[in-house]
């Protein structure tokens, strides 16, 4: 397996799996109304932020990745992270570059004037939504590798599916009926 590989889930979904330390980290890179967010996947980084912005660095440097996006059209000053990546010495494409704020309550209050409850709901769609592009896609190459309905680990997935599945049919039904979400016009 190479250190770097990645796959285009959609226009807006790029999967990625990165060779660290002889382990490897996926990753889900997604674009939002704000730009590009790259998310771990991987418990390790999720709970610890020294780890994550190490591998986020190399991530960063490494030159298939560098490719990757240019091909993609994607500029590092594009993407931001969901783990907290502040105050951590890394490079600042790899940094959150959200202003820092000393009170939080004053992001939510600017969140909540800047988005109207539809699209928040949207939002929140779309997120769902590329979490069952992601799973389904580990479904089809377990089915690939042999793995069907009556193995654990796939039944396991496909619960993930429908779970997802499920709650993004409720979130759409909070935005009213026959609304795609995502794709209406601003």
């Amino acid at each position: 397996m190479d250190a770097f590989q990645y796959e285009l889930t959609s226009e807006t979904t790029i999967n990625l799996k990165y060779e660290y330390g002889g382990e490897y980290f996926t990753f889900s890179l997604y674009r939002d109304d704000s730009g590009w967010v790259l998310h771990p996947f991987d418990g390790i980084l999720l709970r610890n932020q020294a780890m994550c912005a190490l591998v986020a660095q190399e991530l960063f440097k490494h030159k298939p990745f560098q490719v990757m996006l240019a091909k993609e059209g994607i500029l590092f000053s594009d993407i931001r992270s969901t783990v907290n990546l502040e105050n951590v010495n890394t490079p600042i494409a790899a940094r959150n570059e959200r202003e820092y704020r000393d009170n939080p309550a004053d992001d939510l209050m600017e969140f909540v004037q800047q988005h109207s409850v539809e699209e928040v709901i949207d939002y929140e769609c779309s997120l769902v939504g590329s979490r069952i592009s992601f799973y389904r896609e580990i479904l089809q190459r377990m089915f690939m590798d042999n793995l069907g309905p009556s193995d654990p680990e796939f039944q396991k997935v496909q619960d993930i599916v429908r779970i997802y599945e499920n709650s993004l049919d409720m979130l759409s039904s909070l935005n009213g009926p026959n609304l795609d979400a995502g794709r209406r016009g601003r």
